[in-house]
């Protein structure tokens, strides 16, 4: 910890949402990789900074105790009236306010949130700025959230005009103030005591995605012990029953309780996989054959990777709009025959969706069966594409390309399901329970593994202080990425392909 402080605003939020949360970060905080730099919040720190104007800027300082002096002699100086990420220090905790803006000489507070509106959170968040803020002896007589205008439409030439939005939650934040004081004293003793006991539960996601979800609730490792929790969607119902009887494992469940139904899954696939759980046993559905038969080939094995830009660089966008600028497919011409790669990426190209879409149909032709794993994304990205301006001409053979579709993840809900699986259906855990080479975890720390991995490579090659050859790097692991998810697909396709239809995998 820093010699200064013992809390900051962040910690105590941590603290709001969780104080085992709030402990793992004093005491045994996980090295995470980074993935919050290059993401848009910067990006939307950037548009503000313009927006506001000259001022002065702490944001580069990472010695609080020069910020804390700094930003006194700011707030006397009669030549400063904007600072950003200016220090303060009161009762042991630190934090640091986005914006100070002086009119007047009246401070005003803003904090800058690269969402499209204002959360409770957002409010904690401000309550604890003021209340140190105040203690440390500048009166501050307004507290807005400076967030993003979701309706903004991106034109170009670095035109962010319109995209903030001023919100005076200044009452809102008074009527929290006086909850901070005791909040720093529960916490501040935390540094020093026992991991406080908590169940796992909603505010495990609440606001935010807890970091140490494996510290409170490890990952299934052992086949026939699992938890009952690896059900998909086991209810409200299994839930009461297990916390009333004391029960943690799924074998342990009466069969008859677990009555599940859903329609993109197999009929009493509760059951299914308990039963594959305490045999040890896989299981594949004895007509899967029968859906075989309205594959035609070639087969294409298709997967896309978008961005959510907070703030769009792409020309016609609006904020956390879906914008495709990957994709990765292979081919299967004939049965036997060996596999055709095709991939395209862009990154800044400001037509990047019409070359996206044009490339993609050139490749996929007009006849053969497409396979997705969780067609809703696919088939969402390509009919928001066809009702762009510049590519509604496409439009019917965009609609031809999503009749082709086949979803192997519903293939798979319906179809077969292995202990491996440990009740997930992502191509990552389907892989670890069929004949394949693919693997997707890695030691490279740019090693892009998942799709927050992807999003990250996306950010940092359209950042312009990346080098060439570091962009080059994560063009490379962006490609390689989305290669296995489609040759993953091929080898789930392959190995249902090649099963006998018997009820039970040995």
């Amino acid at each position: 910890m820093n010699k200064y402080y013992s809390l900051t605003k962040t910690l105590i939020l941590s603290g709001i949402q969780c104080e085992k949360k709030l402990w793992f970060d004093l005491n045994d905080k996980i090295k995470l990789k980074d993935k919050a730099i290059f993401r848009s919040g910067n990006r939307f720190n950037d548009v503000v900074r313009k927006h506001y104007g000259e001022g002065l800027d702490l944001s580069d300082e990472k010695k609080h105790q020069i910020v804390i002096e700094r930003t006194k002699e700011a707030i006397q100086s009669d030549n400063i009236n904007v600072i950003y990420e200016a220090g303060f220090l009161f009762k042991n905790t630190f934090i640091r306010a986005d914006v100070l803006i002086k009119k007047d000489n009246q401070w005003t507070m803003l904090e800058a949130k690269a969402s499209t509106s204002v959360k409770d959170i957002n409010i904690s968040d401000l309550a604890i700025q003021s209340f140190i803020v105040k203690n440390s002896g500048l009166d501050v007589i307004c507290n807005k959230i400076i967030h993003i205008n979701k309706e903004f439409i991106y034109k170009g030439e670095e035109n962010y005009k319109d995209l903030i939005v001023e919100v005076d939650i200044t009452k809102e934040v008074l009527a929290e103030e006086n909850k901070v004081e005791h909040l720093i004293n529960k916490f501040l003793p935390l540094k020093k005591s026992d991991c406080p006991k908590k169940e796992t539960g909603p505010h495990c996601k609440d606001p935010y995605p807890c970091n140490y979800i494996d510290k409170c609730s490890p990952p299934d490792t052992d086949i026939k012990n699992v938890s009952y929790k690896i059900l998909p969607y086991y209810g409200k119902k299994i839930e009461s029953y297990c916390k009333t009887n004391k029960i943690e494992k799924l074998k342990d469940i009466p069969k008859d309780l677990l009555q599940s139904s859903r329609k993109d899954y197999a009929e009493n696939y509760h059951q299914i996989i308990q039963e594959a759980h305490i045999k040890n046993t896989g299981w594949i559905n004895k007509d899967i054959s029968e859906q075989f038969k309205k594959w035609k080939m070639p087969y294409y094995f298709m997967d896309f990777e978008t961005i959510q830009q907070g703030v769009p660089i792409i020309k016609n966008t609006k904020p956390f709009e879906q914008v495709p600028f990957q994709w990765s497919v292979h081919k299967l011409s004939e049965k036997g025959k060996a596999l055709e790669e095709f991939s395209f990426i862009d990154f800044d190209h400001q037509d990047i969706e019409f070359n996206f879409l044009k490339k993609l149909i050139e490749t996929l032709g007009d006849k053969g069966t497409i396979f997705v794993h969780n067609h809703p994304f696919e088939k969402g990205v390509l009919n928001k594409l066809k009702e762009k301006p510049k590519m509604k001409s496409y439009s019917d053979q965009v609609d031809s390309i999503i009749d082709r579709i086949e979803d192997t993840l519903e293939l798979t809900r319906k179809n077969f399901y292995s202990p491996e699986m440990f009740g997930k259906y992502s191509l990552k855990r389907i892989v670890q329970a069929i004949p394949t080479k693919i693997y997707y975890e890695s030691e490279d720390e740019d090693a892009v593994s998942d799709g927050g991995d992807a999003q990250l490579a996306w950010f940092k090659c359209t950042d312009l202080e990346t080098k060439p050859e570091d962009k080059e790097n994560y063009k490379k692991e962006l490609i390689k990425y989305c290669s296995k998810d489609t040759e993953a697909m091929y080898d789930l396709i392959n190995y249902f392909l090649k099963l006998k239809t018997s009820k039970r995998l040995q």
